[in-house]
């Protein structure tokens, strides 16, 4: 199942870059290994945007659909996201997108600039737009921010509001999808 909406194609090897962007900033037991992320994309190519700077990825976010059960056990810090599988992404046409979870947003260190971060975030906006007018419903948004620099970002881009610190080392930040939609003006 895949709604790929002519989004760059993505290479294995993009996914080793993106990990070892996450290395700069998250714990070990936070990330999720390139291996993983890469089956994920294959099966649901919406669910990445990357920023390239001479073929090589310098920025991403990645976000995912997952099933209403896996999402609450993030959402109430019964499970860490790095130990989410495959079979835990929504694939239902009728619950697609409905439980939007913001798994990594990460820049590269040494391209973290307004440039780029506006880059990034104008061609997620873009993505989740083309999602929202396919009939996508989101019904709930959640973001698990492991950096000061993340929460920031899901406060004041993603309009996200805190709601549970968790036993990783992180914080969980959340919205209704109404609000996340009008907030983003999809």
């Amino acid at each position: 199942m895949c709604y790929n909406q002519s989004m760059e194609e993505l290479t294995f090897e993009d996914f080793v870059e993106m990990e070892k962007i996450d290395h700069q900033y998250f714990p070990d037991e936070n990330i999720t290994p390139a291996k993983e992320s890469y089956k994920w994309y294959l099966k649901d190519k919406n669910t990445i945007v990357a920023i390239k700077e001479h073929g090589v990825v310098v920025a991403y976010i990645n976000f995912l659909s997952l099933k209403k059960e896996v999402f609450d056990k993030i959402k109430n810090n019964q499970i860490n996201e790095s130990q989410t599988k495959m079979t835990d992404l929504e694939t239902d046409k009728e619950k697609y997108m409905s439980y939007l979870y913001f798994a990594s947003i990460a820049v590269e260190k040494g391209h973290r600039d307004i440039k780029t971060v506006t880059k990034l975030f104008l061609k997620c906006r873009s993505a989740l737009k083309k999602l929202i007018n396919s009939n996508v419903k989101i019904k709930e948004v959640m973001a698990d921010c492991s950096t000061k620099e993340g929460r920031e970002i899901a406060k004041r881009i993603l309009h996200l509001k805190p709601y549970k610190k968790t036993s990783h080392s992180s914080e969980i930040f959340i919205s209704d999808g109404q609000s996340f939609i009008k907030n983003l003006k999809l």
